[in-house]
């Protein structure tokens, strides 16, 4: 069977919702562009001198801490690194993250729309050539999507919408669970891009929160444990060469 990519995802704002992308532009050793480029945090959290390198995602606000963040929807501009907020379908805020100005709007309604949920008032940072992603290294995920359709029916027997896992790069056709069976350092290609495989990645309580409706409603670490004995979904990869890929274009596992 063909296995194919169906869906690149990107999180310009780590812990706010994720934006299909109808192409990526693949850079040797990077994430995809403007993939969790800004984080939000509180002063409590990383202190008076703010964020000025990679830190570890428990200092910043993500849905495992704010679950509240996944009612917002967002729309991303690369070429401006202008942030839109929507609710329920309607955009409501909208910022140049990268501009004092745009990047106070955001914040003041993120503070309001956050009261009582944080301790501290949430400000944007980012870092030159820093991406915060989950690892220090800049690593791309995939999502096997037959792995989340059988985790749904067989362990946690409801649906379950992928945008849980915050994958980049959503692949079907893979038998479910084989992703678990690559070996570190076996080559993924995408189009003619070579990506690396690192190893499968661990979930955490995130994972819980739905993210259509916000609340956490199942226990997926503990699903995991208990119904497939590993907290695993979806590996990293890291790119080793330069290209562009889109959905649809075909995965070839060497």
């Amino acid at each position: 069977m063909t296995v194919q990519l169906k869906a690149i995802k990107r999180y310009p704002v780590k812990g706010l919702s994720g934006i299909e992308m109808p192409a990526a532009d693949i850079t040797a050793h990077k994430m995809l562009q403007d993939d969790r480029r800004f984080i939000i945090a509180t002063q409590s959290s990383v202190g008076q001198d703010g964020v000025h390198e990679w830190a570890r995602k428990s200092n910043f606000l993500q849905l495992v801490n704010t679950p509240k963040l996944a009612e917002l929807g967002i729309e991303y501009d690369d070429a401006t690194t202008t942030l839109a907020i929507l609710r329920n379908g309607r955009v409501i805020c909208k910022g140049n993250l990268e501009d004092k100005m745009g990047r106070t709007v955001v914040e003041d309604f993120l503070s309001a729309f956050l009261k009582n949920e944080i301790a501290g008032t949430p400000r944007i940072y980012s870092v030159p050539d820093v991406s915060f992603g989950d690892m220090k290294e800049p690593y791309i995920s995939i999502i096997n999507l037959a792995s989340v359709r059988d985790f749904g029916d067989r362990v946690a027997q409801t649906e379950i919408d992928p945008m849980r896992f915050r994958g980049n790069l959503l692949i079907d056709g893979l038998e479910p669970w084989a992703e678990l069976k690559w070996e570190e350092g076996q080559i993924i290609q995408i189009n003619g891009v070579d990506f690396r495989v690192i190893h499968p990645i661990t979930r955490c309580k995130a994972t819980s929160v739905n993210p259509g409706t916000a609340e956490s409603d199942i226990n997926v670490p503990l699903l995991l444990r208990k119904g497939m004995n590993h907290l695993y979904m979806g590996v990293y990869v890291e790119a080793l060469g330069s290209g562009a890929i889109h959905p649809e274009d075909v995965v070839t596992v060497a």
